[in-house]
C-alpha cells in the first residue's frame, strides 16, 4: 500500500496565519518536520477569543513547558484558530472551515493527533486538565507507532492474509471515524480481501455512520420542535413528545438512552420522582456499560435518597443548595452542531 499524502496536505500549503507564537504557524510545514523527523503533528482545532474550555485548555495544558516537552517528543503542534472577534482573510476562513469539516470537528476544543499525512491516529473532544493531556498524548505516541509500524509492514511483500491482518489491525488503532476519509486505500483493499467482513470493520463503521445520523436527526427534531422550551412551559407535551420519539422504528440504543435520560432530567425537575424507577431501570438495560448506561445505575441506586430530598417539591422547585454551591444550568437539547 503506497504512502499517500491526504489532499488536505494541498489546503495546508495555503494557510499559515493564526498560530501561537509558539506552536507551528503552517500545517504544511509542520507536516514536513514532521515527517523529516519521524514525528506526527498534533492539530488543536480552538476558538482562541471565545471558547472558555479552549482558553482554559491552553492556559492550564498546553501552554506548560511539560505538556510541550512531552507533546514535543512525537508531534509538531498546529493551532487551528476559529476567532469571533479577530479578523482572518476569506482563504483562511475557508481553509479552516475544510480542516473542521475533513476531521469531522463538532465541538471546541478539539485535539487531533495525526502522522506527517495528517492521518489520524487518536482525537480528543472537550476540556482536558494537565494530567488527562499527559495520559492522551501518551496514549497518541502509542497509536502513532503502531500505525506507522503497520503502515511500514504494509509496504512489504506479504500474502493475502497477511495483508488481511495487517490491515485489520491498523484500521482498528485509527479512529474510527477518520477511517472513510483518511484510510480509503486501506479500507478499499481490506474490503477485496475481506468481503465477508469476517473482521466485523464494516459492519461496524456502519453502524457508527448510523448512529450519527440518527444523533443528528434526533437533535434536529428536538430543536424544530422547541423541546427546550416546552421543557420549561408545557412539560407534559415535551415528554408526549420524547415519549413518541422513543417510538420510533430502528432507533438504536444508544439514541434511546439518550432521550431516555432527557425524559429523566425533566421529570427530576418536575419532582416527578415516583415515575423515575421504570425509566431508570430501561435505561440501565439498553447498554449496561455504556456512560449513559452507568449513569442510569448510578441514579437507579441514588433513588430512595432522590425521593426523599425531591418528593415532598412542587413542579420546578429545586431543593436548597449547599453552602456557597452554584446551580447548575442544565440543557434538554443538544447544541446545534457547527456548519
Amino acid at each position: 500500500m503506497k504512502k499517500l499524502i491526504h489532499p488536505l496536505a494541498a489546503i495546508f500549503l495555503a494557510w499559515g496565519a493564526g498560530a501561537s507564537e509558539t506552536w507551528c504557524a503552517n500545517p504544511a510545514e509542520a507536516m514536513q518536520k514532521a515527517a523529516a523527523q519521524n514525528k506526527g503533528v498534533m492539530l488543536e482545532f480552538t476558538g482562541s477569543d471565545w471558547c472558555g474550555a479552549c482558553i482554559m485548555q491552553k492556559k492550564q495544558a498546553l501552554a506548560l513547558p511539560e505538556i510541550q516537552t512531552a507533546i514535543s517528543r512525537s508531534f509538531i503542534p498546529v493551532e487551528l484558530d476559529y476567532p469571533r472577534k479577530k479578523q482572518q482573510d476569506a482563504q483562511t476562513k475557508s481553509s479552516l472551515e475544510n480542516y473542521k469539516k475533513s476531521y469531522g470537528i463538532t465541538g471546541f476544543p478539539t485535539l487531533v493527533f495525526a502522522d506527517a499525512h495528517g492521518r489520524p491516529v487518536h482525537t480528543v473532544t472537550g476540556y482536558a486538565n494537565p494530567g488527562q493531556v499527559m495520559q492522551d498524548t501518551k496514549k497518541a505516541e502509542e497509536a502513532l507507532n503502531t500505525q506507522q509500524a503497520l503502515t511500514d509492514k504494509l509496504e512489504k511483500k506479504l500474502t493475502d492474509r497477511q495483508r488481511r491482518d495487517t490491515l485489520v489491525q491498523l484500521l482498528k488503532t485509527v479512529p474510527q471515524s477518520s477511517i472513510r476519509t483518511f484510510y480509503k486505500p486501506a479500507l478499499a483493499e481490506l474490503e477485496k480481501l475481506d468481503p465477508q467482513d469476517a473482521s466485523g470493520i464494516l459492519s461496524e463503521l456502519n453502524r457508527n455512520n448510523l448512529l450519527h445520523a440518527q444523533i443528528l436527526e434526533w437533535a434536529d427534531t428536538f430543536r424544530r420542535k422547541n423541546v427546550h422550551i416546552l421543557a420549561e412551559q408545557n412539560p407534559d407535551e415535551a415528554l408526549s413528545i420524547m415519549d413518541s420519539y422513543l417510538q420510533k422504528d430502528g432507533l438504536l440504543p444508544e439514541v434511546k438512552q439518550a432521550v431516555l435520560m432527557q425524559k429523566v432530567n425533566l421529570l427530576m425537575r418536575q419532582n416527578r420522582v415516583n415515575e423515575l424507577e421504570r425509566l431508570l431501570q430501561k435505561g440501565a438495560a439498553l447498554l449496561p456499560e455504556s456512560f449513559e448506561g452507568k449513569a442510569f445505575s448510578r441514579l437507579l441506586d441514588k433513588l430512595p435518597e432522590i425521593k426523599k430530598e425531591r418528593g415532598h417539591l412542587k413542579p420546578g422547585e429545586e431543593p436548597p443548595l449547599p453552602p456557597g454551591a452554584i446551580r447548575a444550568v442544565k440543557m434538554i437539547v443538544p447544541p446545534a452542531s457547527a456548519k
